[in-house]
């Protein structure tokens, strides 16, 4: 029998494939496999691209490989030798290229210093300065652009906006911008249209949820977006730039990624419950034109869905994974979502697979929740593990070793346990409604919802309700204190890089002022009344009623959840009598990297798990 700690290093040592792009021709795949780019043909013959530390590829529409490399130099490489054509530098560090149909490539760059949000480590980008000085507005995320000769970088001037996110067409850019320059802004979008040469900003959309995905329609007459909650899963927005009119496209939710194939046609992809899907629509008048559903995990950017697509627009490319085999290079008919794996990166570690299935119950208020339920061995009652997942607008989705929580839900099933992955009332993949339910009410409709569904396992012989347990990172790390004050029914707990105090958090985290307001209904906390609302909600002033022995561990770099929260959090349990243990990890930010900090993370838990009596 392999041992959870070593099913855990097996896992930790996947090769996931980045920056998946297919070749304008769709015969080959450019990716980048632990800093090296490599090309990749339908067949699996693979040939790495001379150079290391790259970190992004792209195509340019007549064939040339474009890469970032290093962090900061934009190469341009051709040929059957892959030597380069150019090089650039820019001053900050690359987010995305964005090829332009010239030949032109638009960078996306952050500058040093700035802040990343919890789905990039909630770190600094690296800055050398000492002192480090901060002024409002210095640390942003603009745009510049080279020619199709490498001549530049031509920095866009944007005073005082950052750009989170771009598209790059005959000299004008579409962006989704914030004032703000924290991750905050990013919860207070605009969309912008932007002449390259003189600078001219033309607003088309002001939203209070979040915007992500911009395209520019070939011609330059439409630009469509996706607008949802957070990080981004919802409708797409058409705006026709000769009126002026904004509105949404069709029906389609929990779109996550799309692309122009002409003037007239987009693709799609997203989540779907605990899947994948994804098809072809009008971008007249929205009419879906084909559609697929997939159960399993289509990895890219930000860890969504997403997809490469050929000029013809018939094949697709990108990471697919399922319950039973890791993730892989993959390509699939664009209009028919049948993915086939194109590499063996992981082939050795299907061995650890787990029996997974898709598992649906009844709120206390009737609402239909799912969620996935992960097991080995024999059925009977066992221990269950309740995992509960960060942002609150994100999901589980069925894959090979699902990620968040140091990746430990495959580890605690070899350990004996049932794993709960619960996507309440919040959570993506259920549509807009479903994932606004939570909005001013964070810790009550989420929570109601979880429970359900323990209660729901235990009603089936599934679970031990005698050995319970709940753990989970970031906003599920918060889910998780909170429960423990709610609720005397597990037996321990596992806070990972969670919110204990909403009020501190309004002005201590980097998407303080974003996250907050939207989250919690407008509550302000320069108010009475708003900071009696954040208070309600905070577990540290409700540690009288937690009782459950709570292990808490968390990044001392961390920006999005500091690393006061796990103080406040430790010392509040610690007052009140609760058995507890605060791990603070060096050099870490919202997630563990670091081989040994994962590795030591996953003992700590299954060994304060054990001693607890669950496993």
């Amino acid at each position: 029998m392999t041992s959870p700690i070593d099913v855990h290093r097996a896992l930790a040592g996947m090769r996931y494939p980045e920056s998946v792009a297919l070749h304008p021709e769709g015969d080959r795949v450019a990716c980048v496999l632990d800093g090296v780019a490599h090309l990749i043909g339908l067949d699996g013959d693979r040939t790495p691209v001379p150079g290391r530390q790259h970190t992004l590829t792209r195509w340019l529409p007549g064939g040339r490989l474009l890469l970032a490399s290093g962090g900061d130099r934009v190469e341009i490489r051709s040929g059957t030798t892959l030597e380069p054509l150019w090089q650039g530098r820019v001053r900050g560090e690359i987010e995305d290229l964005i090829p332009g149909d010239d030949g032109t490539v638009l960078v996306r760059l952050a500058d040093p210093g700035s802040e990343r949000d919890g789905s990039h480590l909630g770190l600094r980008v690296h800055d050398p300065s000492d002192p480090f000085v901060r002024t409002p507005g210095g640390r942003l995320r603009r745009l510049a652009w080279f020619g199709a000769d490498g001549d530049g970088p031509h920095e866009i001037v944007l005073p005082g906006l950052s750009v989170w996110d771009a598209d790059w067409r005959d000299g004008r850019a579409l962006a989704v911008t914030s004032e703000d320059e924290t991750p905050a802004g990013y919860y207070r979008p605009r969309l912008d249209l932007i002449d390259a040469r003189t600078g001219d900003v033309r607003v088309l959309h002001t939203t209070s949820w979040q915007l992500n995905r911009p395209r520019l329609a070939p011609g330059g007459r439409t630009a469509v977006a996706v607008e949802g909650l957070s990080i981004v899963s919802g409708r797409i927005l058409r705006a026709d730039l000769d009126t002026g009119r904004v509105a949404y496209l069709g029906e389609v939710d929990d779109v996550t990624d799309l692309g122009w194939l002409d003037d007239q046609t987009l693709w799609f992809t997203g989540w779907s419950g605990t899947g994948v899907h994804g098809g072809v629509l009008s971008a007249v008048d929205g009419r879906v034109l084909s559609h697929w559903t997939a159960w399993g995990t289509l990895g890219g950017r930000d860890g969504q869905p997403s997809l490469s697509v050929d000029r013809s627009g018939t094949l697709a490319a990108a990471v697919w994974e399922t319950a039973e085999c890791p993730p892989e290079v993959a390509v699939a008919p664009l209009g028919g979502g049948d993915w086939r794996p194109i590499t063996t990166e992981n082939a050795g570690l299907t061995r650890l697979a787990v029996r997974q299935a898709e598992v649906s119950w009844t709120g206390d208020d009737g609402q239909v929740v799912s969620g996935l339920l992960l097991t080995r061995g024999p059925a009977g009652p066992r221990p269950l593990v309740v995992i509960a997942h960060g942002g609150p607008t994100w999901l589980w989705s069925s894959a090979f070793a699902p990620a968040e929580s140091n990746q430990l839900a495959v580890p605690l099933a070899h350990a004996g346990a049932a794993v709960l992955l619960p996507n309440p009332r919040g959570s993506s993949g259920r549509g807009q409604d479903y994932a606004r339910a939570v909005i001013g009410r964070v810790g009550e409709v989420d929570l109601g919802d979880l429970l359900a569904g323990v209660d729901h396992l235990v009603k089936a012989g599934v679970a031990d309700p005698e050995r319970m347990a709940v753990m989970g990172l970031s906003y599920g790390g918060y889910l998780t204190a909170w429960a423990t004050t709610r609720t005397g029914r597990f037996r321990a707990a596992v806070v990972m890089s969670g919110v204990s105090d909403w009020l501190s958090f309004s002005t201590a985290s980097n998407l303080a002022g974003g996250f907050d307001p939207l989250y919690h209904g407008g509550a302000d906390p320069t108010t009475p009344q708003g900071r009696e609302h954040l208070a309600a909600r905070s577990p540290v002033y409700h540690a009288a009623g937690a009782a459950t022995p709570t292990l808490i561990l968390h990044g001392e770099e961390d920006r999005t959840t500091p690393p006061g929260q796990a103080e406040q959090l430790y010392r509040a349990w610690s007052a009140a009598g609760v058995s507890t243990e605060l791990v603070v990890y060096p050099r870490e930010g919202h997630e563990l990297v670091e081989g040994a900090h994962r590795t030591d993370a996953a003992q700590r838990v299954i060994g304060w798990l054990t001693r607890g009596g669950v496993l």
